[in-house]
């Protein structure tokens, strides 16, 4: 009768009725969809790879005291439920399109850019200089040899103008300018301005953090002067051996917004080659691994991937053996170097753990050649470790 007498508070009492339902309602459906979420987790089968983010997926961790003690256990915890999270290449495209509506340019460390490229941000110069130290002193140990170094700049620094506006980048010229006056006794072979004068063409892969073989082209033929190769070859047969490269980036940011093409450069010349991949005693008469082509990662066309180390002999006849210090970028840049030397070692030393100036002499180098990305280098210390001739 109250309530009659008293319409107002009614109608209030209605509407708080209203709400507590619906929050009840709510709060089943979310805790419904946990505990599906949570029984899906328990009873799909852990996955060991992601196709969509092309990258191994973290498995349970062994369980140790020590790993309890230090924690490293339950940080492997952590990594392992995230990665095996029932619907997660479903729940990463769902977070993707949120931040698009929400009119945000960037996930998960990528910059979401016009034209859809997709773009990692300069990496930050690390605090010591243990790579230029080591260089350096590497130098002054060879200076019978042609030393020569090139960092490429990433695409973000290239291509800037398709960032988004007010990116937060760093700037990765002034960084590469500050590398270059601190070696000693190596010349710093700059491409930035070569690459900058083409970037009509597609230098860097949309999805990818890689450069193309038309960027690698176009950084060979300003290199080759300093290189010793005074008349670069300028005739090429190219070959498009896939339109559907969806790279790292893509991966990463779960963006699925574009597709990449790889081409492929053969120079029109008699040198003739094969390549030996170490201690896995396997030779192959070309740089290209097509089988790459049928899986995720199409870049590794090029040698198949990374390995420790990979010979590349020739009958180019010059009296010049190369010892390149690389990353991933220079797998590419192979189709342009191997018609000037009789014999180019390229050792990635994030994978490499032998004594490199016992390379320099039994193989009789020339001419050495450090060649990364600027990421890797900036981020990488790798090298410093191969180098430094008292910690091999």
């Amino acid at each position: 009768m109250e309530e009659h007498r008293n319409p107002r508070r009614s109608r209030r009492l209605a509407y708080q009725r209203a709400r507590l339902q619906q929050g009840l309602l709510m709060s089943v459906i979310l805790l419904g969809t946990i505990l599906c979420l949570t029984l899906g987790s328990l009873l799909t089968p852990d996955r060991t790879y992601s196709d969509s983010e092309n990258r191994k997926l973290a498995q349970f961790p062994k369980l140790s005291w020590s790993a309890v003690k230090d924690g490293s256990w339950f940080s492997d915890l952590e990594s392992y439920t995230a990665d095996q999270f029932a619907g997660r290449d479903f729940w990463i495209a769902l977070r993707l399109r949120f931040l698009k509506l929400t009119g945000q340019k960037e996930s998960n460390g990528v910059y979401l850019c016009s034209d859809d490229y997709l773009m990692e941000p300069p990496a930050d110069p690390p605090q010591d200089s243990r790579n230029v130290e080591a260089i350096n002193a590497f130098a002054a140990r060879h200076t019978d040899l042609r030393l020569n170094m090139a960092v490429i700049p990433n695409a973000a620094c290239i291509l800037a103008d398709k960032l988004p506006k007010n990116a937060p980048v760093r700037d990765q010229s002034a960084d590469l300018t500050a590398l270059a006056g601190s070696l000693q006794g190596i010349s710093f072979l700059d491409v930035s301005a070569a690459l900058s004068a083409h970037t009509d063409g597609q230098l860097y892969y949309r999805t990818d953090h890689h450069w193309t073989s038309l960027g690698a082209r176009y950084a060979f033929e300003a290199m080759a002067a300093q290189l010793g190769i005074s008349q670069p070859i300028r005739n090429y047969d190219t070959y498009t051996v896939s339109t559907t490269f969806e790279g790292t980036l893509a991966s990463r940011s779960g963006s699925h917004a574009a597709y990449d093409t790889v081409e492929l450069y053969v120079p029109q010349t008699d040198v003739e080659y094969y390549v030996s991949y170490g201690d896995a005693a396997e030779t192959s008469a070309t740089i290209y691994d097509r089988s790459a082509l049928d899986q995720k990662d199409k870049y590794t066309v090029f040698f198949g991937g990374n390995y420790p180390r990979v010979d590349v002999y020739t009958t180019a006849e010059t009296g010049k053996t190369l010892l390149l210090f690389k990353d991933s970028y220079a797998n590419c840049l192979m189709q342009f170097l191997y018609p000037y030397y009789d014999h180019i070692i390229l050792i990635d030393p994030r994978y490499y753990y032998d004594n490199v100036e016992s390379v320099i002499s039994r193989e009789q180098v020339t001419d050495v050649l450090f060649l990364y990305n600027a990421n890797t280098y900036f981020e990488d210390t790798s090298l410093a470790d191969v180098l430094n001739v008292s910690e091999n």
